[in-house]
């Protein structure tokens, strides 16, 4: 892949990201000693037969065998279930830089470094308030994004400043938000503060209203908003993409037919109107 970066650029900035991710939170876990020091020597040793096939150092058939896509789908399995037992911030990057690995292997072609996102990746990556302040003839959407983000900004302060923990979690969410709907931003921050995210935290904070009985009351309207924010952002993704996601569900058949079904019901209306007043013409003539 090293002798391919300029034909396939973007496979090989991911392919050595993960690479190097992979190595640092493996060796930072061995240096540190602690339970998972053989899942951590599993994981360094995967990501230098990966580096050293990926630099074409020499080709060697055995580690072909050893970094097959399945590999890391393994190791992502081996890691979440060892998170169940003890939580490392250095396990939990080798979990998420393995999950990365496992989605690059899935999704990208051999001849190419272009990926056709599906709908649930869009929802990831996509935000109802994404640069809503430069869109002209979109009043009402950027009055709503407006009151939500300087009514939830509001709400997360007090919420931090009484020492709620979810609310600073909101309080950055929101403020990436703000700074998305008003400037052009990279890749990163729209997956951020993304609809999909928004569903995520929306979640959290239900849980976290039903586990804790002393949340103050600012915390608690703020999770409602999160929620009516998740709602908002979903019914408009839904609305804008509703023909390609009855692609993707098989359905876009019976979709078109209900459309021309319903199509064809308005023009009878249409045509029995015209006819009774042409009949109701004749008859005064």
């Amino acid at each position: 892949m090293f002798n391919e970066t300029i034909l396939q650029s973007n496979k090989a900035i991911a392919a050595i990201t993960v690479i190097f991710a992979q190595l640092i939170f493996s060796l930072s876990s061995i240096q540190v000693c602690n339970e998972h020091m053989s899942y951590s020597l599993v994981v360094l040793t995967y990501c230098m037969i990966c580096m050293f096939s990926f630099f074409n150092v020499t080709y060697v058939r055995d580690f072909d065998a050893l970094q097959v896509n399945f590999t890391p789908i393994l190791l992502t399995i081996c890691g979440i279930v060892a998170l169940q037992r003890q939580y490392d911030i250095f396990l939990l990057g080798m979990v998420l830089s393995l999950a990365a690995d496992s989605y690059f292997a899935i999704r990208f072609k051999d001849n190419t470094d272009k990926i056709k996102f599906t709908m649930v990746e869009r929802f990831a990556m996509e935000s109802w308030t994404q640069e809503a302040f430069n869109k002209t003839g979109r009043l009402t959407l950027q009055i709503a994004s407006v009151c939500i983000i300087s009514l939830q900004l509001y709400l997360t302060i007090v919420g931090a400043h009484n020492k709620e923990k979810l609310s600073f979690l909101f309080l950055a969410f929101y403020l990436v938000r703000l700074v998305q709907f008003i400037f052009k931003t990279s890749l990163a921050v729209q997956m951020s503060q993304s609809n999909f995210m928004c569903i995520c935290l929306a979640v959290v904070g239900v849980l976290a209203i039903t586990s804790q009985s002393t949340m103050s009351l600012p915390a608690k309207l703020s999770i409602g908003l999160q929620c009516a924010d998740a709602l908002i952002g979903t019914a408009i993704f839904v609305n804008m993409n509703q023909e390609e996601i009855y692609k993707e569900l098989g359905v876009h058949k019976e979709y078109k037919m209900k459309q021309l079904k319903g199509l064809n019901q308005v023009g009878h209306i249409s045509n029995l109107k015209v006819a009774t007043i042409d009949t109701q013409q004749v008859e005064s003539i």
